[in-house]
């Protein structure tokens, strides 16, 4: 894996971190949302979660921004059929954990139990949080997008996975279900474990 320094361009008169730079500060990044993210579904359920796309929501995977000229992060989790009866404290405590973490949020009541009950938030680096619970033990869902930060995703693609080109599944490097205690991934060596799709049920 080759580390080079930054460089300047010259439509933003400002550096944009490549390499080395690029790598610790999209770390930096990535750790900061995961905190947040940590939180939120610890307060709900500190068990096993499922990660959104079979692995593709797992949260480290540089998506393209602002016209190619940076790069976010996308997270999602998912929580199913959970007891009906916790439903309620469970969303209130994703609620809470949302709104210490400093995010600007718009919680709907949970007056109506037939009703999808929806937090929209944003803030601390965090571009879209949503976090939603649907009726009749359909569970949990969370969902982050970062915002969006100076630096070429493609490059930070080859940099976090050590392939030639950022042309490939980067699924099978990503857990299918995680628990939010987990340690954050952010570097995929060729010789990373790699996990299966799951098992089709027959």
């Amino acid at each position: 894996m080759v580390l080079v320094a930054a460089v300047v361009t010259g439509c933003a008169a400002q550096p944009v971190p490549t390499g080395a730079g690029l790598y610790a500060q999209a770390k930096g990044h990535y750790l900061a949302y995961r905190a947040i993210a940590t939180d939120i579904l610890t307060a709900v359920y500190d068990g096993e979660w499922e990660v959104g796309g079979e692995g593709a929501g797992y949260g480290a995977l540089p998506g393209s921004c602002d016209g190619n000229r940076g790069y976010d992060f996308n997270f999602t989790r998912y929580l199913r059929s959970p007891d009906p009866a916790l439903r309620a404290e469970r969303y209130e405590a994703a609620a809470a954990a949302i709104t210490a973490a400093g995010l600007d949020a718009s919680i709907s009541p949970t007056d109506d139990p037939d009703a999808i009950w929806v937090i929209i938030a944003r803030g601390n680096g965090i571009s879209r949080l949503v976090f939603d619970s649907t009726p009749h033990g359909g569970g949990f869902h969370l969902n982050i997008t970062t915002d969006c930060h100076p630096g070429d995703s493609e490059e930070l693609v080859t940099l976090l996975f050590d392939e030639p080109t950022p042309v490939f599944d980067a699924t099978p490097y990503f857990p299918k279900t995680e628990r939010p205690d987990a340690e954050p991934l952010f570097l995929f060596p060729l010789d990373a474990p790699r996990y299966p799709d799951p098992t089709p049920t027959p």
